[in-house]
């Protein structure tokens, strides 16, 4: 069998609900990511207006880093087992209860700090699968209705960014108004309205084939082996294992950039919180520009000179900020940064959800995210002690030299030309228990 998706329908399916499904999975997408991102401002000012302690604030945000393994292998072994879109509505579900219950605590004076730290993690334990699950579902939809893979998945992640520029800024706006307590009201509001959208909005006709063992003419029992399966498929996969890996070391590199060196470079070189936003804004805008360019012509290119260029622009953006003196400089680099990198993220979703089979997406598509983002904690630790050690500027060349790293590798590496092929997934799945 060439190819990894398994059909679910022989022919294109022109009906309103088949092509509003698509839509309303976007939507969702845009409505939960958006929330998430009011939480990553929402919580850190609560905590510290709250206790009035940076290190609880910076424990609490450890807190909701710390279950991304777990939530990635695990979550993508649940989704794949109960089915993609259950997942995402009971996750949405249990993502809003969970935030929810901060401000109600306090708002009932029974909040305690712990109770903040177990939220916080409970809280990422439960988004996760929830991410790994609206996109386990793009390549059906994207089958039925006959929309390309590039065009789909260009949708999807230009929701996502969209979500990264407004998220923060509404955040900004609520929580001077009605303050963090209550944003995490709104938050839980947006949790509530993504499930909705795909429990009423996705119509996601059955697959003839369910579970993975089930094509591989195994019945078994669930076992927590079987949440492994997604790495050992990865290990197998070698276009994917090393789209992986560059991913990780991608996040340890990027993760610092927003949590700590910016901050501190703005401060050190503008002294102007507005230059803050705008260079984080940048980022984002930069991304759905140029996300919005692949969605129309990404399907009639290849991807590998569209993944060489747009890492090759990524590492250039990073190698003007150490040097830049004016914002406009600063946020012209950022917005050439994002835009770089948007593309890339469309591609490394279709070229996974072309060589994984439908049946095992959920469990690669959280290990891919599990690997991939594990390094992210390492990464701001250490960009953090190293400012204090050196200098921003210092730790931002390291960054664009780390970078310039990666570039080198996807350039010299063969096994990247391969992302232009078909693949014969069947025989990974049959491996990837063994």
């Amino acid at each position: 069998m060439t190819g990894s998706y398994h059909s679910v329908a022989d022919e294109r399916d022109d009906s309103l609900r088949a092509r509003l499904s698509i839509p309303a999975l976007i939507a969702a997408a845009a409505v939960s990511n958006a929330g998430n991102n009011l939480t990553a401002i929402a919580i850190p000012w609560f905590v510290l207006v709250t206790t009035g302690s940076a290190a609880r604030t910076g424990l609490v945000a450890f807190a909701g880093l710390l279950p991304i393994a777990i939530a990635g292998i695990a979550g993508g072994a649940l989704v794949d087992r109960i089915g993609a879109k259950r997942a995402s509505v009971i996750s949405d579900v249990a993502s809003g209860v969970t935030v929810a219950m901060v401000p109600t605590l306090y708002l009932l004076d029974a909040l305690q700090f712990w109770h903040l730290l177990a939220l916080a993690f409970l809280g990422a334990l439960l988004d996760v699968p929830g991410a790994a699950a609206r996109q386990t579902m793009i390549p059906r939809l994207a089958h039925r209705v006959g929309m390309p893979l590039e065009r789909i998945n260009s949708a999807y992640q230009i929701a996502v960014f969209g979500a990264v520029v407004a998220g923060p800024l509404l955040a900004g706006v609520l929580i001077v108004s009605v303050g963090a307590a209550n944003v995490l009201y709104v938050n839980t509001v947006t949790f509530a309205l993504s499930a909705v959208a795909v429990a009423l909005g996705v119509d996601l006709v059955r697959s003839p084939v369910t579970r993975w063992d089930e094509a591989a003419g195994v019945a078994r029992r669930w076992s927590v082996s079987e949440a492994f399966d997604g790495l050992r498929f990865l290990r197998r996969e070698r276009v994917l294992f090393n789209i992986c890996i560059v991913s990780g070391f991608a996040n340890f590199l990027f993760a610092p950039l927003f949590a700590v060196i910016f901050p501190v470079y703005v401060k050190s070189v503008f002294d102007d919180p507005r230059a803050l936003g705008f260079l984080v804004a940048s980022f984002g805008i930069g991304s759905v520009a140029a996300t919005v360019w692949y969605g129309a012509f990404g399907p009639k290119m290849r991807r590998y000179p569209i993944f060489v260029v747009g890492a090759t622009l990524a590492s250039a953006g990073l190698w003007v900020m150490p040097s830049a003196t004016h914002m406009a400089a600063s946020v012209a680099a950022g917005f050439v940064v994002g835009m770089a990198l948007g593309p890339l993220n469309a591609v490394v979703m279709v070229v996974l959800q072309e060589r994984v089979p439908e049946q095992m997406l959920g469990r690669v598509m959280g290990s891919l995210f599990a690997v991939s983002q594990i390094a992210a904690p390492a990464g701001v630790l250490v960009a953090g002690f190293a400012i204090d050690g050196f200098s921003v500027r210092s730790v931002m060349v390291a960054v664009a030299v780390g970078f310039s790293v990666i570039v080198t590798w996807i350039i010299v590496a063969p096994v990247f030309r391969q992302m232009e092929r078909p693949v014969d997934a069947a025989a990974l799945v049959a491996e990837a228990r063994t």
